[in-house]
């Protein structure tokens, strides 16, 4: 369980990192509020068997409970999807700094559905992860290219036996092994009172992606008519500012 002792020893190297500008507050003036994960899922749609290169998603915008957005059409994301609820903004007098950050992909048979496939072809799940960046704009402030996905492990992946023609297993999970932890940011992401945070993913190359299973020794097309979720996920402590 976190306490207040333990969040500032992690956050000690940073603890004059200032958070609200015009009052001087910075991150050790901050109560804690939580210890808590943060999270939202993008859906980027294929172009039948293609992951078209140039595709952008912002994730941490839509609601939990909001009809569409980030990707997905006429369907609303539960809490499977994220748990975001005051859209690309902290309410007033709350803050979320975010320690460590990685993606979980998987597919869906169409931006209409919440339905999760996972991909199970390695090379296509490499594909996918390698090929889109991230970036963080905050505010009005310049915006940062930070990495790949597939930097950026979801350290919770599910490893799922299948079983090929010649009868032998394989296990790819969906980005980082079981084993792994999410991705230590090298310096906090702060999400501040009032003040926008825009996290983007955009497609590099474009790529024909695999099936789950090899037909004959040949790996087929497979996603058609269908979309590949990010989903982000943040691990952080929720704080509040000083009265």
């Amino acid at each position: 369980m976190a306490t207040q002792k333990s969040i500032f020893e992690e956050l000690k190297p940073f603890a004059n990192m200032v958070i609200d500008q015009g009052r001087g507050v910075t991150i050790s003036d901050l109560a804690f509020s939580s210890a808590e994960d943060f999270y939202s899922t993008g859906a980027i749609a294929l172009n039948a068997l293609i992951l078209n290169a140039g595709s952008t998603v912002k994730l941490f915008e839509a609601n939990i409970g909001d009809n569409g957005g980030q990707g997905f059409a006429n369907v609303s994301m539960t809490v499977g999807e994220t748990n975001n609820k005051n859209g690309n903004r902290q309410p007033s007098n709350n803050v979320y700094i975010a320690t460590h950050f990685g993606f979980q992909v998987y597919a869906t048979t169409s931006v209409n559905s919440l339905n999760a496939v996972p991909i199970q072809n390695a090379t296509s799940l490499y594909q996918i992860a390698a090929n889109t960046a991230w970036s963080l704009t905050v505010g009005d402030g310049i915006k940062r290219t930070l990495g790949t996905v597939l930097d950026y492990p979801a350290g919770s992946g599910i490893d799922t036996a299948l079983s090929t023609g010649t009868g032998a297993f394989t296990s790819f999970s969906n980005n980082g092994w079981v084993g792994c932890h999410k991705r230590k940011l090298p310096i906090p992401i702060v999400f501040p009172p009032n003040i926008s945070v825009e996290i983007e993913l955009k497609t590099g190359a474009s790529q024909a992606l695999l099936d789950n299973q090899a037909t004959a020794g040949v790996d087929a097309p497979v996603f058609t008519g269908g979309a590949i979720c990010y989903k982000g996920v943040f691990s952080g402590f929720r704080m509040t500012l000083p009265a």
